[in-house]
């Protein structure tokens, strides 16, 4: 039985190194998986920092407001607003007279005004 013993006990002592070397095989190799991931994650994480760099640039150009003002003036049609389009609040109508619809009465009190600013009239046709 002595001999069964030193047997088990040899075995014992083989067995344990090589189940640790084993065990330490994976987890290095577990190790160096996670260390490749992270180093991938990393690289994708400089190339995003990269592209929000690019995209940064880009839109600091396109929001550059001379190009938008070149693009506005090149795609929009409007005309320049003229002085005598602008109006006090108190010219607008808001009580009806003689039965008179209000876009009827907004009209003449806008050309009333108008006429009454024919001063303004010459003074923009003298500065362009």
């Amino acid at each position: 039985m002595m001999n069964n013993t030193k047997i088990a006990a040899f075995f014992l002592w083989i067995s344990l190194p090589c189940l640790l070397g084993f065990g330490s095989l994976i987890m290095k190799n577990q190790v160096q998986n996670l260390e490749k991931e992270l180093n991938g994650l990393n690289s994708a994480i400089r190339e995003d920092i990269k592209a929000i760099h690019v995209l940064k640039a880009e839109w600091s150009h396109l929001n550059n407001p001379e190009r938008l003002r070149k693009l506005a003036a090149k795609h929009i049609a409007l005309n320049q607003l003229r002085p005598e389009q602008i109006i006090n609040y108190s010219e607008l109508p808001f009580e009806y007279e003689n039965n008179e619809s209000r876009q009827a009465l907004a009209r003449k009190n806008i050309s009333g005004y108008a006429a009454r600013n024919k001063e303004l009239k010459k003074l923009v046709k003298a500065q362009r």
